[in-house]
Parts: structure tokens; sequence; C-alpha cells
């Protein structure tokens, strides 16, 4: 075990490609699975309506990012910084959809469309701050910093919208929304895990721990879905 540092990246050549990290691939792939499969299971069981389409699309857009991240990684020596972006991009859209998603259902109709404003112009923000850094922060040295603002942008968005609105939807539209902050009590222990940098062993480090409690935090947003469509009738 490590605490403090990372062990060195594992290589990998396969067909003459020099590959990095097949254990991150292995896991983003993972979650790429589990989260298509929830959108389908959302497709199927829902009505057409706005708080399930946006969260369809959460889970379309997170495991499509997942997935191209776990390339970021397995490629990275042909790829560069440059192809970890799509993943830091697509993390402030699925953050984005899980907003408009909780903000469709808002109680008080008349607050909705500033919310959805406030989301967008969140998203927005944090889209240009994160491109400025992108283009003039040497990332190369350090693609840590190229986390910041998607890692803030969720913090945010998802702290008021799954903590927050969950806990207030849990009082007054139905207790299946205790999932949801639930969900983000989960993923403390992923944010001590990264920040101490805690790695069990090299083929399972802390990015590996958190992607199962990420797992596990996406299997909770899809119960709270599923049970709040269920008392729909």
């Amino acid at each position: 075990m490590l605490i403090g540092k990372d062990f060195e990246k594992i290589e990998w050549d396969f067909m003459g490609l020099h590959l990095l990290e097949p254990n991150a691939m292995i896991g983003d792939f993972i979650i790429f699975i589990v989260a298509i499969y929830l959108a389908i299971k959302v497709q199927k069981t829902t009505k057409n309506e706005a708080f399930f389409n946006h969260w369809k699309w959460f889970f379309v857009i997170f495991g499509i990012g997942f997935l191209m991240g776990g390339f970021g990684h397995l490629l990275y020596n042909y790829w560069g910084v440059p192809g970890k972006f799509f993943s830091w991009y697509s993390g402030m859209f699925a953050a984005l959809m899980i907003e408009l998603a909780m903000i469709s259902i808002y109680p008080k109709v008349e607050w909705r469309k500033t919310l959805k404003r406030i989301a967008y112009g969140k998203l927005v923000l944090s889209v240009s701050i994160a491109t400025y850094i992108y283009s003039t922060v040497d990332l190369v040295a350090d693609p840590s910093k190229g986390l910041i603002v998607p890692t803030l942008n969720s913090v945010i968005g998802l702290g008021l919208s799954l903590g927050l609105l969950g806990y207030y939807y849990q009082q007054k539209i139905d207790v299946a929304f205790r999932y949801l902050w639930i969900s983000t009590l989960i993923l403390i222990p992923s944010a001590v895990i990264q920040s101490m940098k805690i790695n069990v062993h090299q083929w399972f480090d802390r990015n590996d721990i958190s992607h199962i409690l990420l797992i596990t935090s996406i299997v909770f947003y899809y119960t709270s879905v599923k049970k709040y469509n269920t008392s729909l009738g």
C-alpha cells in the first residue's frame, strides 16, 4: 500500500502499441457498461417526461465520458493530455443533466426558469474557465490541474441538486429521493482517498477504489428515479 504518492503507471505492450494503465481502462469500461445499462432501464421503465429524459441522458453522457476517459489513460503515450479533454468536458455536461432533471420537478414552478438559467450559466462559466486553463496551463507537468474546474462544477452542482434538493424532495415530493442525498455521502470517502492518494495496490489504486464508489452512487441514482417513477403510478 502507498499513501501520499502513486505507484508507477502500469505499462503494457500490445500489438506494437505502448499502452498505459490497463486497470484504469477496465474500471472506466465497467462504469460505461453500468451507466448505459441504467440509461436503457430508465428509457424502458419511465414516462417520456423532462425529469426522466434528463436522467437518461445523464447516464449516457456519464458512461461515454468514462469510456473516453479510459482510452485517455490507455493511449496517453499517443494522445497526451488532450486525450483527457473529452472526459473532463463531458463530466460538466453530465452534471448539467442531473441539475436540469431536479429543477424540472421543483415545486415552485415560477422558479424553474430562473434555476435553469443559473444551471446553464454555471456550465458556460465552467467550460470557459476550463478551456482557458487547458489552453494556457502546462498540464503535461501536472494533469491534475485539468480536473480542478470539472471537480468544482460537480461538487457545487451535485451538492445542491442531489444533496440539498434531494433532501428537500424527500420531504416534499417522495421518500424515494433519499437515495440521492445518500449517494453524495458515498462519494465523500472517494474525495479523501483521492486527496490523500491512498493506493492499495498497483493494480487497484485510488482511481479503482473511486470507480467502485461511483458505480454504487449511480446505482443509487437509478434506484431513486425508479422508485419515484413507481410512485407516479
